[in-house]
C-alpha cells in the first residue's frame, strides 16, 4: 500500500519536470519503473548521453580463452584508495547473444573487443561477424563481413594484422554508425576501404570519394583504434618509418594526421591507443635506458587536442601496464604484472594494489565506454535487430 501510494505520488510530477530531473541523474538512478515513460523516448536518451552532469564509465574485457564478459565500474574504483577496494570487483555481464551458440567448438566460438563508441561495443566475431552492442541495454546488430576475401584467413589471435584495419565511429551529421574496414588483395595488394552503414544496414565504399592517405595503404603493423573527439584515430607505423596518428572523420569523411612525439616515433610500432582523463593518448613499452634489468612503460598524453607542444610524457617503472583510466587525482589505473591491477602516480610511483581475485583473468582484449540508453538506427523497425545481412552494395 505505502509502496502504490509512493508511485502515485511520484506520477503526479508533470513529465517535463520527471525529464528534467532524469537528465541529471546517472544511468544506474534510471531503472526504477517510475521513469519508464521518460527514458524509452529515443529522443531522452540522446539527450542524456550528451548532457548527462554524472555518466557512467566501465571497463569491459574478455578473460582469454573463454567468452566470459567481465566488467569494472570505474567512476566507483578510481574514487576508492583501498587496496583491498570492494569497488575493484568484478562484474559478469552476459555476453551479446551470438556468442550463445554452443554448437561451434573452443577455437571457432570467440569474440574480440575492438573498440566502442557512445555505449557501443565493437566486437569481431570469428570467423567473419561484427557485432555493435550495447551491454546496457542489451541491443544489437549483427553484421557479416563475409564478402572480403581473404578475411578468414586470420589466424585466431586476438588481434588483426596490418592487413585488416578496422575502425567504428559515429557520424553526428547522419545520425549514423559505421563500421570501416581497410584491407589489402592478398594477391592484387590494392587497398580497398570499405564501410558499413548501421542506418542503411549495408555495405558501401569510400574509395571514390575519400582521398586515402598513403601511409595508411603502406603501414604494414597492426593499427591500435579510438573512436575520440568525433573521429576514428589510429596510431600507425610502416616499418622502420616514423609512427603517426591518422585520423578520419566520420561526418566530414576526411583523413588527417596528428604527428606523435619524435622521442615516440620510433617506438610505438606495439603501441596502443586510450583516452586517459578526456585526452588523447597512446602507450608502449620501453627498453630500460639506464642500464637495469626488465622494461619501463612509456604513456603520452595530448593535453590538449591537435596541439603537438601539449604532448606530456610519463615513465611507469614496470616491465607491463595497460593503462585504462586516469582518476580525478590524476593517478593511472591499469593492469601491471602483478595479479590485479595497480594504481601508479604521474611519478610512476605504485600507491596500491586492487582486488586479488582478479588473478583468475587473464585480459585478452577489453574497451572503456560511458554507458547510453541509445539505441542503434532502424532499431524498433521492421529490420528485426540483430539480422543485418551485410549484403555489399554492387
Amino acid at each position: 500500500m505505502e509502496k502504490d501510494k509512493k508511485e502515485s505520488k511520484n506520477n503526479m510530477l508533470p513529465l517535463e519536470v520527471m525529464r528534467e530531473i532524469s537528465l541529471r541523474l546517472p544511468i544506474n538512478q534510471l531503472t526504477d519503473r517510475i521513469w519508464k515513460n521518460v527514458t524509452s523516448d529515443r529522443s531522452f536518451a540522446k539527450t542524456h548521453y550528451e548532457r548527462s552532469l554524472a555518466p557512467t564509465h566501465r571497463y569491459i574485457f574478455i578473460p582469454q580463452y573463454t567468452n566470459l564478459h567481465v566488467s569494472l565500474d570505474l567512476d566507483a574504483l578510481s574514487q576508492d584508495i583501498d587496496a583491498d577496494a570492494s569497488a575493484a570487483t568484478i562484474t559478469k555481464i552476459p555476453p551479446c547473444p551470438p556468442l550463445k551458440d554452443k554448437t561451434k567448438g573452443p577455437d571457432d566460438n570467440y569474440s574480440i573487443i575492438l573498440g566502442s563508441c557512445r555505449g557501443f561495443i565493437a566486437l569481431y566475431i570469428h570467423p567473419d561477424s561484427f557485432v555493435i552492442w550495447n551491454p546496457l541495454t542489451g541491443s544489437y546488430r549483427t553484421i557479416s563481413c563475409n564478402h572480403i576475401a581473404d578475411f578468414t584467413d586470420i589466424p585466431a589471435i586476438y588481434t588483426f594484422s596490418g592487413d585488416i584495419l578496422f575502425g567504428f565511429g559515429y557520424d553526428a551529421i547522419r545520425d549514423d554508425y559505421l563500421v570501416i574496414l581497410f584491407w589489402n588483395h592478398k594477391e592484387t595488394r590494392q587497398g580497398h576501404f570499405d564501410f558499413f552503414s548501421l542506418r542503411s544496414n549495408s555495405w558501401s565504399s569510400f574509395e571514390d570519394d575519400v582521398a586515402i592517405p598513403d601511409h595508411l595503404q603502406r603501414r604494414k603493423n597492426r593499427a591500435s583504434m579510438l573512436f575520440y573527439n568525433g573521429a576514428i584515430h589510429w596510431l600507425s607505423h610502416v616499418g622502420n618509418a616514423t609512427g603517426t596518428i591518422i585520423v578520419f572523420d566520420a561526418s566530414q569523411r576526411i583523413f588527417s594526421e596528428i604527428p606523435v612525439p619524435e622521442e615516440a616515433a620510433r617506438k610505438c610500432m606495439d603501441g596502443n591507443l586510450r583516452e586517459l582523463g578526456g585526452c588523447l593518448a597512446f602507450y608502449y613499452e620501453k627498453d630500460n635506458v639506464d642500464g637495469g634489468l626488465g622494461t619501463s612503460v612509456t604513456i603520452w598524453v595530448m593535453r590538449e587536442y591537435n596541439v603537438h607542444s601539449s604532448w606530456t610524457s610519463y615513465e611507469i617503472p614496470t616491465g607491463y601496464f595497460e593503462p585504462f583510466w586516469l582518476s580525478e587525482n590524476g593517478d593511472f589505473i591499469g593492469f601491471d604484472d602483478f595479479p590485479g591491477m595497480a594504481t601508479y602516480n604521474v611519478n610512476g610511483e605504485l600507491l596500491f594494489r586492487f582486488d586479488r581475485s582478479l588473478h583468475r583473468y587473464s585480459c585478452a582484449t577489453c574497451a572503456v565506454y560511458t554507458e547510453s540508453l541509445l539505441s542503434l538506427p532502424n532499431d524498433g523497425s521492421e529490420e528485426e535487430e540483430g539480422s543485418s545481412s551485410g549484403v555489399k552494395d554492387s
